[in-house]
């Protein structure tokens, strides 16, 4: 009890602390109904305009927060919605620039952020900065999680990531007939993670921290000559990442399985990891050469030409060491320590290439014919060594002296081939000024070649051959009807996995009708069947979705949206367990309904409201309801205060699993100021 009234406590001072701010806004924003609005800021020759936006966000939560900072996580406190400042010269003479325009959006706690710079003279450079700042959470907890009958909750591959991405761009001579653009992108993330460790009849979680970099560096030419448009960019991408695997020293990690083992032991034991710590180590180059065409030969001949070849490569290390009572399967022998040490390089030389020619012969008839074609090699090579320390086999001996130390070594070194080509035909012919007929041919040959050390397994081959037919058409029944609707059909020779496809049908139905000038209804269709009747391993799948909407604005000031969406999933998989070949069927099935609703609503041009509604009801495999209502009121003050109050209310509930449920309601009050 004395926690539940804290908790109570908590959100009446929450309200009171939103409550006074409401109060303190609604007696600041009347003194400013009698300003003017301003005139634009002149210096220099330059005209400069801008807002801020900024204000108050109170979260009141209940239920589960780690499903809700995993879904929304949108938290309490001061925020800075929106900076904006926009300044150009309107007969382009700025001294460094004509064109200036900054902007900042959602700073001060929420979980992602931007800012944004553009500044340009014109016709002789253009300068744009953009930088994401981003914070992921996923701590949702599953049903696949083998300790959650015994209280554990949290997920056992969770994570908190930050990911901060920064973009530099500078373009010479923007908008004439020759550009040379510099570009470089940096990406980096790093957080706290979870993840899982099997060794023999086990897995243990472990701690997995993240911490990846990625710099991109790009230069190129665009060059627009008579009848030819031409860019080559040379690119070139480096990659870090440093993951240190580790168990926290003194925990005795006794994994998933409670049961001793194994089977059939003279004397089974617990299995436990009192000792863990492994060090990744990944760095990648690929440069990248990337050159483009584009050319109009006459009124009725265009082509369009793109090639790219890349080039990368990928050292890797790894460095374990691990110590508890494990058993390994080869050695049928339980393990107390074990060391790895791994040093592999990886290089994937990929050339792809694709030319589409457009012919109109007549103002009717329009042929497209496509060619695509991939090749890339994977070479790698890898050399891995680990020490094991044995113990006792399943008769309960112990290892003779010359036993207990058991050195694995392995050397391999493989090829992967890989040719893909792609020829797409499309044909459309305007059979009425109302009506066009469309149908095509799509044909796709891929041939993958896996080379190994020829006393390891030699060499396999796969080649796989598609054939897709198309067809379809867009009718104007009437000047306020329209239809369109497309098929594909398509068939496969082979599979390169056995749950892949051999059968596809597509089907697409897209209407819009315009009963007036001020409302427009739209509806949809989509089919999506995929089988693979493998007489080992069945794969069927089934997606249909329909979705239906409503646009009326029957006044400037009011304005009413309405939709509704059906989905229906159905997936049936055949698996089977390597290791004990015993046989089973994964069995998934979604029936989604979403519905959404928007009122808005101007009684006059200071005063805008509008109230909304979605809701996601899933029926199936794992059922839900989602409830999102919502509601905003906007106020602006001449001539540039705006007052902006609005509220949501989530309230997520798994059928079934109240584990993971949550609730929360989100007042925020902020105040627009134009200038």
């Amino acid at each position: 009890m004395p926690i539940r009234k804290d908790r109570w406590r908590q959100r009446l001072d929450d309200l009171a602390r939103l409550g006074t701010a409401l109060v303190l806004l609604m007696v600041v924003l009347p003194c400013a109904r009698a300003q003017e609005q301003p005139e634009p800021l002149k210096l220099g020759g330059m005209v400069t305009t801008g807002s801020l936006e900024f204000g108050l966000r109170q979260a009141l939560l209940g239920g589960n927060q780690d499903v809700y900072r995993s879904q929304v996580n949108l938290g309490s406190g001061i925020r800075l919605w929106d900076v904006f400042i926009e300044s150009r010269s309107p007969e382009n003479t700025g001294p460094l620039y004509d064109y200036f325009t900054y902007s900042m959006r959602s700073w001060g706690g929420d979980p992602y952020n931007t800012i944004r710079l553009r500044m340009e003279r014109h016709r002789r450079y253009r300068f744009d900065f953009h930088y994401w700042r981003m914070d992921y959470v996923n701590l949702l907890p599953t049903f696949a999680n083998p300790l959650l009958g015994e209280g554990v909750i949290i997920n056992q591959h969770s994570f908190q990531q930050s990911r901060r991405t920064q973009s530099y761009r500078l373009t010479l001579f923007p908008d004439t007939g020759h550009q040379i653009r510099f570009g470089y992108d940096r990406n980096y993330a790093f957080g706290q993670a979870l993840t899982t460790f099997t060794l023999g009849l086990d897995e243990f979680v472990l701690h997995d921290p993240i911490r990846t970099t990625t710099n991109d560096y790009h230069l190129g030419i665009d060059l627009r000559l008579k009848k030819i448009n031409l860019t080559v960019e040379q690119d070139f991408r480096s990659f870090k990442d440093d993951i240190a695997t580790f168990q926290p020293e003194g925990l005795v990690n006794t994994g998933n399985n409670p049961q001793p083992g194994p089977v059939g032991a003279a004397e089974p034991q617990q299995m436990q990891l009192t000792s863990f710590r492994r060090n990744d180590g990944v760095r990648g180059f690929t440069p990248a050469t990337r050159l483009a065409l584009h050319s109009h030969l006459s009124e009725q001949l265009s082509v369009t030409g793109r090639f790219i070849y890349s080039d990368g490569d990928v050292d890797f290390n790894r460095d374990e060491i691990l110590s508890g009572t494990l058993f390994d399967l080869q050695a049928l022998r339980f393990i107390r320590r074990q060391s790895t040490a791994v040093v592999s390089h990886a290089s994937k030389p990929h050339t792809r290439a694709d030319v589409s020619v457009r012919y109109e012969p007549t103002r009717r008839l329009q042929i497209t014919n496509s060619l695509h074609f991939t090749h890339f090699v994977i070479a790698s090579g890898s050399l891995a060594r680990t020490l094991e320390i044995l113990g006792m086999d399943l008769q309960g001996n112990p290892p003779s002296p010359e036993e207990v130390e058991r050195m694995l070594t392995s050397l391999l070194n493989e090829r992967i081939f890989l040719n893909s080509f792609r020829n797409r035909l499309e044909v459309s012919y305007d059979l009425l000024p109302s009506l066009v007929l469309r149908g095509g041919y799509r044909f796709t040959r891929r041939r993958a070649v896996l080379h190994l050390p020829v006393p390891v397994r030699g060499g396999e081959e796969s080649v796989l051959r598609t054939h897709t037919g198309m067809a379809g058409l867009s009718w104007r029944l009437a000047r306020r009807i329209r239809l369109f609707t497309r098929f594909e059909r398509g068939s496969a020779d082979n599979v390169f996995t056995r749950v892949a496809p051999y059968h596809v049908t597509r089907f697409h139905l897209r209407s819009t009708v315009q009963p007036t000038d001020k409302w427009q209804l739209s509806t949809q269709y989509l089919l999506n069947d995929s089988r693979n009747p493998n007489p080992f391993v069945d794969n069927v799948q089934r997606n249909r979705i329909f979705n239906i909407s409503s646009s009326w604005f029957p006044h400037p000031r009011f304005g009413l949206d309405v939709g509704y969406t059906r989905s229906d999933i159905s997936s049936v998989t055949d698996i089977v367990n390597p290791r004990t070949m015993e046989t089973g069927r994964s069995v998934y099935i979604a029936n989604d309904n979403v519905v959404d609703a928007d009122l808005n609503v101007s009684p006059f041009a200071a005063f805008r409201m509008s109230i909304g509604y979605s809701l996601i009801n899933s029926q199936g495999t794992f059922p839900l309801n989602y409830h999102q209502p919502r509601a905003e009121v906007r106020y602006t003050f001449p001539r540039r205060f705006t007052w902006i109050v609005t509220w949501q209310w989530y309230g997520y509930n798994e059928k079934g699993r109240a584990l993971q449920d949550y609730r929360g309601h989100l007042l925020t009050s902020r105040l627009r100021i134009a200038f």
